[in-house]
């Protein structure tokens, strides 16, 4: 068995999760005492409740228990989790399961942990009685990643979608050559700005502020085609460090006592005490209050005492704070009030209205008043259904492509004169 998994694994050379599990276990083979797996079925969640931000928040769910046994966790190309233990107490690893469980109740499978059907949640693998079912499951998984993957022929090609974010995965040698080819690109080319409005309760619209940020997609295909952008979480991450000092380098540039419209900035919490902030800030003076610096959720937690030490500076200095990245998991999973920004951005999902009891509407009303409806904006909005359902909560801050085309029909009526700024009623 154990040759037939080397061989298996060394068929591409592409690296991929499966290809790395795959590795793994033919590492352990021969050793297979005291050896355990559990397969996390995140794929099979409906659409709404498996998106990438969900996986992101499940996988870190496992990371005291990573950090304290022997453990390696794998996310699978579709979203599955896999964990491969040795000598680690079964309870231990139920709780964590248990855990993502609750942060996915609103799934029925999820919440059942069966469904009638018999389609299950997780399935256990003990190395010693069920080896064997483990491999061929892992090889399923290796064959269906490398049939959904695009071939290194329609990776070049014309016709194939940027957005689709195709190209090279990046390991550590081709990030250095992405991040010198970062270095020496004009970022300001591809800077794009989205509003964030403010609806008064008379129906009136105003400028909250301009979100200013990179289209990673324009990004990757002006400076790096060769190269997937999105392939390694981790090493996208050292990227946009990169690309914050890039993009505080263009700001530096503006006319901020001219500037219309408070702005806002999506940054690193590193990126905030950088020599590049440092010169932004020098140039921004005393209108300070006029930009929102957004911190990602997943950065927050990665350093909590690094967020906290960025967060008071930037109050100090009058920065405004936002935290970027909540979801509905991460409504029921923690309070952001707890984190005192000034603004917190939840991203609308359909499963706001079509999972969402009339129980949980009203927690997260109470959530919504206990933090205060004018800290929150509700990111993402892509309908009049998404403003209502806000509205009903007393959420009057949105952000979004249904906001945009708000935004763009207020303009035209005025015939072309802009929309007012709420900063200049603060």
């Amino acid at each position: 068995m154990a040759d037939d998994v080397s061989a298996l694994s060394g068929i591409s050379e592409k690296r991929s999760p499966e290809r790395s599990l795959l590795d793994h276990v033919g590492r352990v083979a021969h050793n297979r005492a005291g050896r355990f797996a559990v397969q996390v079925y995140l794929s099979r969640l409906k659409p709404h409740n498996r998106q990438p931000y969900h996986i992101r928040i499940a996988s870190r769910s496992f990371d005291t228990l990573l950090h304290s046994v022997d453990a390696q966790l794998y996310v699978m190309s579709n979203g599955d989790l896999v964990l491969m233990c040795r000598n680690a107490k079964i309870e231990d690893v139920d709780a964590v399961v248990l855990k993502i469980r609750q942060l996915f109740r609103a799934d029925p499978l999820a919440a059942k942990g069966r469904l009638p059907d018999g389609t299950e949640f997780t399935r256990w693998y003990d190395f010693e009685a069920d080896f064997e079912a483990f491999v061929e499951m892992v090889r399923g998984l290796e064959l269906a990643a490398r049939r959904a993957r695009p071939k290194r022929g329609e990776d070049a090609s014309a016709g194939q979608s940027v957005g689709d974010f195709v190209g090279q995965p990046l390991d550590p040698f081709n990030l250095a050559k992405v991040d010198e080819a970062l270095q020496r690109f004009r970022i300001a080319d591809i800077m794009r700005e989205q509003p964030a409005i403010v609806i008064g309760t008379e129906g009136t619209e105003e400028i909250l502020f301009m979100e200013k940020f990179v289209s990673v997609a324009e990004l990757q295909k002006q400076a790096a085609p060769e190269y997937n952008l999105l392939s390694d979480t981790w090493m996208f991450q050292h990227l946009t460090e990169t690309i914050d000092k890039r993009v505080l380098a263009a700001l530096a540039r503006q006319d901020f006592a001219g500037m219309p419209y408070d702005i806002s900035i999506n940054l690193n919490i590193k990126t905030v005490m950088s020599r590049e902030f440092q010169t932004l800030d020098e140039v921004v003076a005393d209108r300070t209050d006029r930009i929102v610096v957004e911190l990602q959720q997943i950065d927050v937690f990665s350093d909590i005492s690094a967020f906290y030490a960025a967060r008071d500076w930037l109050r100090d200095r009058g920065y405004r704070v936002l935290i970027d990245g909540l979801n509905p998991m991460s409504l029921q999973y923690y309070n952001p009030g707890l984190l005192n920004a000034d603004y917190y951005k939840v991203a609308w999902t359909n499963s706001f209205t079509d999972t969402e009891s009339a129980q949980e509407h009203a927690e997260t009303g109470a959530l919504v008043d206990s933090i205060g409806a004018e800290r929150f904006i509700l990111g993402r909005t892509d309908s009049e259904a998404a403003v209502r359902w806000a509205l009903t909560l007393g959420v009057r801050r949105f952000q979004g492509f249904f906001i945009d085309l708000v935004v763009k029909k207020q303009i035209e009526k005025r015939g072309g004169v802009p929309m007012a700024s709420a900063s200049r009623r603060r």
